[in-house]
């Protein structure tokens, strides 16, 4: 298999969200949208000296200044950006500032979970060096309001990676990290209120997202400290297997409506980075992994302006139609590609 580039997506840094005629992108503090034929443009209130820097490619990706989420909800988007959480109405065209965020700036990609009630889950992640306690939101209002539904206390992790909607169990995963015994997969009720931690809080636990199959769940270690391999959970017995070893750590994974599986790596610094390239990989089975792209690291220094990610949208997609954005990787920094993964 191989990864063909078939377009570039104009003026999008980020693609929050894609399905079939439907798409979210954003630029710096304004976000494009076409949902249902409705299209939509939304500003984001910035201060007039991010708006100057903000001109500027390496000054947005030096400042931080591209980061945005833009969660897609029943009736609303959910965008976080600058600490603060708003709610867009589709409808009225509405936008409220409903939640301002203690510990951090954004969140990652893909990680607000959705349970099949409609309820909205999404944890903290920053830098927190002073291990203040963490929270983990819920909505049940389509994020138009949220609570503080559970809270890992000061001390015990750096920042949550995401909140995962399990429908065979209907739980939530949360998973955290990112030092010794900072690194949690927890598995809980949609009211938080039994709680299962799974793992010794090592780097083999420390992972962005998952993968659920009746069976069976998934996950890629993320470390740039230890060698990424895949594991994998029984359900049943609890037994976890070692599986395929990644070259750098993953933090995204995608999977697709034609059983096509995504994982990308990443370029960070440290011994559990085995190459200078981010590298898109494919399975049919999450067994076997075929890497069908790599790119290259740009030579900016990491520590200011970023490692070198690969990342995917939310959104029904599948393998002729897979949208793909890009940070401080050569000739595709900044930038959004749609792409398909072909056979042969």
């Amino acid at each position: 298999m191989k990864a063909t580039r078939l377009h570039r997506i104009s003026n999008a840094e980020i693609v929050h969200y894609y399905s079939k005629e439907d798409i979210i992108t954003s630029k710096h503090n304004v976000i494009n949208a076409k949902i249902d034929g409705a299209v939509h443009k939304i500003v984001l209130s910035i201060s007039p000296l991010q708006r100057i820097l903000g001109l500027f490619r390496i000054a947005r990706r030096a400042l931080r200044l591209d980061k945005c989420n833009v969660f897609k909800a029943a009736n609303n988007l959910v965008i976080i950006k600058q600490s603060k959480v708003y709610c867009y109405n589709l409808a009225s065209r509405e936008l409220k500032h409903t939640l301002t965020l203690k510990n951090c700036r954004n969140v990652l990609h893909q990680s607000m979970g959705i349970a099949s009630n409609g309820m909205l889950f999404f944890g903290e992640y920053g830098n927190n060096g002073e291990r203040k306690a963490v929270n983990v939101y819920r909505s049940k209002d389509d994020g138009a309001s949220w609570e503080v539904i559970y809270q890992f206390p000061a001390g015990e992790i750096k920042h949550i990676h995401g909140c995962y909607y399990d429908v065979y169990e209907n739980k939530v995963w949360t998973l955290t990290g990112d030092f010794k015994k900072e690194n949690i997969i927890m598995k809980s009720d949609l009211d938080f209120s039994t709680n299962e931690k799974i793992g010794d809080g090592s780097q083999k636990y420390r992972a962005v997202n998952v993968f659920f199959t009746e069976n069976k769940v998934h996950w890629i270690m993320d470390s740039p400290l230890e060698k990424s391999y895949h594991y994998v959970l029984d359900r049943a017995t609890k037994a976890i297997e070692r599986k395929s070893l990644f070259p750098g750590p993953v933090w995204y994974l995608k999977k697709l409506t034609d059983d096509h599986y995504l994982a990308a790596s990443s370029v960070e610094i440290g011994e559990g980075v085995l190459e200078k390239k981010a590298s898109l990989f494919v399975s049919k089975d999450l067994e076997n992994w075929e890497c069908v792209a790599k790119f290259d690291k740009d030579m900016l220094p990491m520590r200011y302006f970023k490692w070198g990610v690969i990342a995917f949208a939310d959104g029904e997609q599948d393998s002729n139609a897979v949208p793909l954005h890009f940070e401080a990787l050569k000739r595709v920094d900044g930038k959004s590609y749609m792409y398909a993964i072909n056979e042969g």
